[in-house]
């Protein structure tokens, strides 16, 4: 019985080659720009977490606003998303509206359906988590502006960092501080201004007038 051998032509095996070739270039080209979609998006994260809480919110509308809280909710929640403030609170027949995030541990403030001024919970006895952006604790989610750390900082050393404020008070009932020129109030743990080493109770931040 005879035996046939089948030849392959070369035509066949440099169509073959190419046909090799094609793939590999579509494989590579794939992995590459997976790459640079990645890359991209950590670059993103790295921003949004080096951004301070007052660049993020102020002056956004409501819906620009929740956008950007989810994604921290998010962060937060390792990736698990609620929706939607916690609860709200409206004043001067709607002109003025707080939406609380308690599971974030802030309250954003709107002024005609812009963020006017964002209201930062460190120490509460409310239903306010801890704020926890940046830094310990905080993952990559946007941190307290001016370097300030709600874990570690007292009176003393805010003023430390900033320097003198613009104006204080609160004496008998809650101390606090204010700076004008930077946007902030932050508030202590104390009733008079001799316990230097109080911790801070809350921060609020608005867009400082130039």
């Amino acid at each position: 019985m005879a035996t046939t051998t089948t030849t392959t032509r070369p035509e066949e095996e440099e169509e073959e080659r190419q046909k090799n070739e094609d793939e590999n270039d579509t494989i590579k080209v794939v992995a590459k720009t997976s790459a640079i979609i990645n890359a991209r998006a950590e670059e993103e994260e790295d921003a949004f977490s080096s951004s301070s809480v007052g660049t993020l919110l102020l002056g956004k509308n409501k819906a620009e606003a929740r956008e950007t809280i989810e994604r921290w909710r998010g962060t937060a929640n390792g990736g698990r998303k609620s929706g939607g403030p916690t609860s709200e609170k409206s004043f001067q027949n709607g002109e003025i509206l707080y939406e609380n995030y308690a599971d974030l541990g802030f309250s954003v403030e709107f002024l005609r359906e812009s963020v006017d001024c964002v209201h930062l919970y460190n120490e509460t006895k409310t239903d306010f988590v801890p704020f926890r952006g940046g830094g310990k604790g905080g993952g990559k989610m946007p941190s307290l502006p001016f370097g300030i750390d709600f874990e570690e900082d007292t009176a003393k050393d805010v003023v430390g960092k900033l320097g003198e404020p613009t104006s204080k008070g609160g004496t008998g009932v809650q101390i606090f501080i204010v700076y004008e020129m930077l946007g902030i109030k932050i508030s202590f743990n104390a009733l008079d201004w001799e316990n230097a080493g109080a911790s801070i109770h809350s921060m609020a931040v608005w867009k400082a007038s130039d």
